[in-house]
C-alpha cells in the first residue's frame, strides 16, 4: 500500500513538472496554419516568371498543411540583385520563400558591385521544369528585316530591361556570333511596355521566350506580324514551339565557330530545372523545407494545375515538378564556372555595349 502511494505521488508530481511527453496526437495544428508567406521575385509584374510565380503560388497553398496564404513580391530592377540581397537575409521560419533561375546566380560570380549572397547556400526546396531552352530573336514585319543578311548590313535596335538581364546576353551572343553591323540597345523597358514599344515602331525587335510572345501577342504570329531570325538553342531542341512560323527557325549553334561560343550555348542550354526554382533563405531548418518539397511535388501531379500552368504560363507540355536533391545538383553545376567562359560571359552580359 505504501509503495503504490509513493508512486501514485511521484507520478503526480512529475506530470505536473512536465517532465512526462504526452503522445503527439493527430490533431496537432499544422507549422503553417494561420501564417503567411511572401515569395520574393526579381522581376515586374506580367512576364513569365512573375506568372510562373502567381501559379505556383495559387495552388501551392491548398498543398501545403495549413494552407498559408501565399503573397507575391515584385523586386524588379538591378539585375536581380536588390531581390536575392532581400531574400538571402529573410527570415528562417517559413515565412519567406523565392522564386529563383538561373540568371540570378550569376551576379555573385561575376563581381558584381551588392551581390553578396552565394545561391549555393539556398534552401533548396524544388523546381517547376521549364524545359528546353525556347528564347529567339525577332523583329517586328515593320522594321523591315526580312533576312539575316539584313541584320548584318545595317543598324537594328533591340530593347530590353536592363544590362545584366539574361535577354540582354542573349542578344549580344547573337549579335556577335552572327556578326551585326551594329545593334542599338534600348533599356529599361519592362517586358510588357517592350511588347508597345516593338507595336509603335520605337524598337525593332527582342530577344524573349517564344512561348512568352505567343501568350501575349498570338496575333502577331497568326498574321505573321514577327520574323524570328535565330532561336537561342541547340539544333535537337527546335522548333522553340510548336508552330508554323517557327518551323524553319535554325540554331545559334549552327553559326558558332568557336569552341568559347559553343560551350557558352551549351550552358545556356542546361538550365531547364532553374527556370522556375523554389528555395527557401540560407538557415531555413530542413523540416520546414521537407514540409514544402512534399506539397511542391504532390501539386505537380495535380491534373487542374497542369491545364492552368499550360494555359497561363504557356509552356507546353508542363514539364513536371524536380526534387530540391536534383535541383541542388544543377545548382551545382550551373555555379560552377570556366574561367573563359566567366570572361565572356562578363563582358556580354554585365557589360554595356561600346
Amino acid at each position: 500500500m505504501l509503495f503504490r502511494l509513493l508512486l501514485t505521488f511521484l507520478t503526480g508530481l512529475v506530470m505536473a513538472l512536465g517532465l512526462v511527453a504526452t503522445p503527439a496526437t493527430s490533431h496537432a495544428q499544422p507549422y503553417f496554419e494561420g501564417k503567411t508567406m511572401t515569395m520574393v521575385l526579381g522581376t515586374a509584374p506580367g512576364g513569365r516568371r512573375d506568372r510562373i510565380a502567381r501559379t505556383t503560388a495559387r495552388f501551392l497553398t491548398q498543398y501545403i498543411p495549413g494552407k498559408p496564404k501565399i503573397l507575391i513580391q515584385n523586386i524588379p530592377g538591378g539585375q536581380g540583385i536588390p531581390a536575392q540581397r532581400k531574400f538571402n537575409r529573410g527570415r528562417t521560419d517559413g515565412s519567406m520563400i523565392a522564386i529563383v533561375v538561373s540568371s540570378d546566380m550569376e551576379a555573385p560570380f561575376f563581381g558584381t558591385p551588392g551581390a553578396n549572397y552565394n545561391p549555393k547556400d539556398y534552401v533548396w526546396v524544388g523546381a517547376l521544369g521549364t524545359g528546353k531552352q525556347r528564347n529567339i530573336l525577332f523583329t517586328h514585319k515593320q522594321a523591315g528585316f526580312n533576312s539575316l543578311e539584313d541584320l548584318r548590313s545595317r543598324e537594328v535596335s533591340l530593347g530590353g530591361r536592363n544590362v545584366g538581364h539574361r535577354a540582354y546576353l542573349y542578344g549580344r551572343l547573337i549579335a556577335e556570333i552572327m556578326g551585326f553591323k551594329k545593334v542599338r540597345w534600348i533599356l529599361g523597358y519592362s517586358s510588357p511596355e517592350l511588347f508597345v514599344a516593338i507595336e509603335r515602331g520605337e524598337v525593332d525587335g527582342r530577344v524573349n521566350d517564344s512561348a512568352t510572345i505567343y501568350r501575349n501577342r498570338p496575333d502577331w504570329f497568326d498574321k505573321g506580324l514577327i520574323v524570328p531570325h535565330v532561336a537561342m538553342t541547340i539544333p535537337e531542341n527546335l522548333p522553340p514551339i510548336d508552330h508554323p512560323l517557327l518551323a524553319n527557325v535554325p540554331s545559334i549553334m549552327q553559326f558558332a565557330k568557336t569552341d568559347l561560343h559553343r560551350d557558352i550555348i551549351r550552358k545556356l542550354n542546361t538550365t531547364d530545372r532553374l527556370g522556375g526554382a523554389v528555395a527557401f533563405p540560407p538557415g531555413t531548418p530542413d523540416n520546414i523545407r521537407r514540409i514544402v518539397e512534399k506539397a511542391l511535388l504532390k501539386m505537380g501531379k495535380d491534373p487542374k494545375f497542369k491545364s492552368f500552368w499550360e494555359r497561363e504560363v504557356g509552356i507546353r507540355p508542363f514539364q513536371g515538378v524536380f526534387s530540391a536533391t536534383e535541383v541542388e545538383e544543377s545548382v551545382r553545376i550551373y555555379t560552377t564556372w570556366r574561367p573563359d567562359v566567366l570572361k565572356a560571359y562578363k563582358r556580354l552580359g554585365y557589360q554595356a555595349p561600346k
